[in-house]
């Protein structure tokens, strides 16, 4: 999906990569996939046991040491977005499933059950960005190419009411190309939805909020230097940080941050992938970033110290024909879950050796404990 960021910004090119991905056909020069069938709710998931990546052997559960423990193949299927419950029990994600319908699936953080899903097919075309409620009742997705024709992606926020996967607009967030997102606290303690997006008029990247129980959106940031702005992480004091895959000539993320609409370089010379997974540590001493060791051609998450900008590499993925996706942090624990959009049969000790990886295409979710 690195080929296709230009198409993902562009009308019809979330909606032709998705369609082409999930069919596994990876032919991005196409046009709109015909309308899918009726969206499914579902609330049942996963089960219990499951592998530790690190000892190869059933039963625990969740993350353990510092080593990526994958929870859910899909295959053939593609996976854009991961976040944790509140306690790490569940971890939510958006993709594509066998059949080609976009949507939320769930699945144990304990692994050892297939995903289920909690909503897909309409209204979601392009689900690219999730995140959770502080108190675990809903979820909120972000689709760039929900309702819309496939030559304009207005795009769409979305919550989904917990368990029962009802899904209703969250209203202000319609038009805005919405991608990456998060939930986010203000001063007066509501619930706000920050997420990455282009502005109605004039179609300027920039960085947005709405309230979660819906109403106007204002604009935290706009225009350069950001170009194709994509995750975001937001500090409890309100500074927000996004990366952005284009804002680089040589090619590579830059993470800016923003505080008080001045938007400043962070980090840069990140590989990443689309949307770009990026969370704050609990105690918001670190940001974790999922980037792509290019030498090596594998996942990496990347910890990057807030005050002093140091970094080191937190854990490794196998070599894989993949590229990284979303990453969320669990709100009451230094869990992370991310994805992998699509990998090959090549499995290390990084990988659950028990989960089955036959598949050319497919899409994984991992779980990540500090």
């Amino acid at each position: 999906m690195t080929e296709a960021r230009g198409d993902f910004r562009r009308s019809a090119g979330v909606l032709c990569a998705v369609a082409s991905l999930a069919a596994a056909a990876g032919n991005l020069g196409c046009s709109r996939a015909k309308d899918a069938p009726g969206r499914t709710d579902a609330s049942s998931a996963g089960g219990t046991g499951g592998a530790s990546a690190a000892s190869g052997t059933g039963g625990g559960g969740g993350a353990g040491g510092d080593a990526p423990y994958a929870i859910a193949p899909l295959a053939p299927a593609l996976a854009f977005d991961a976040t944790p419950d509140a306690g790490a029990a569940y971890v939510y994600f958006t993709g594509v499933d066998a059949s080609g319908r976009a949507g939320v699936f769930r699945v144990s953080a304990r692994g050892g059950a297939s995903a289920a899903a909690i909503a897909v097919g309409p209204p979601f075309v392009a689900p690219l960005g999730i995140a959770a409620s502080t108190d675990g009742g809903r979820l909120f997705v972000a689709d760039p190419g929900a309702g819309s024709s496939a030559l304009d992606d207005a795009g769409a926020l979305f919550a989904i009411e917990l368990p029962g996967g009802a899904v209703t607009p969250v209203q202000g967030g319609e038009g805005l190309r919405a991608r990456g997102l998060e939930v986010a606290h203000g001063a007066d303690g509501e619930a706000r939805l920050v997420f990455s997006g282009r502005a109605r008029e004039g179609g300027q990247p920039g960085v947005f909020s709405v309230p979660a129980r819906g109403g106007e959106a204002s604009a935290i940031a706009t225009g350069s230097p950001l170009v194709d702005p994509s995750g975001v992480a937001v500090a409890r004091g309100g500074d927000v940080f996004v990366c952005d895959p284009l804002a680089s000539p040589d090619g590579t993320a830059t993470i800016f941050r923003i505080e008080d609409g001045f938007v400043s370089p962070f980090a840069t010379g990140l590989r990443v992938g689309y949307p770009c997974g990026l969370a704050l540590t609990r105690d918001e001493a670190a940001l974790f970033v999922l980037a792509r060791d290019v030498s090596r051609g594998a996942d990496e998450v990347v910890r990057i110290e807030v005050a002093s900008g140091a970094r080191s590499t937190m854990a490794t993925g196998a070599a894989r024909r993949g590229e990284p996706g979303g990453l969320h942090r669990a709100r009451a624990a230094d869990v992370f879950a991310f994805v992998d959009a699509s990998v090959d049969a090549s499995v290390d000790a990084s990988v659950d050796a028990s989960v089955d990886h036959a598949a050319e295409e497919q899409g994984s979710v991992f779980l990540l404990s500090q």
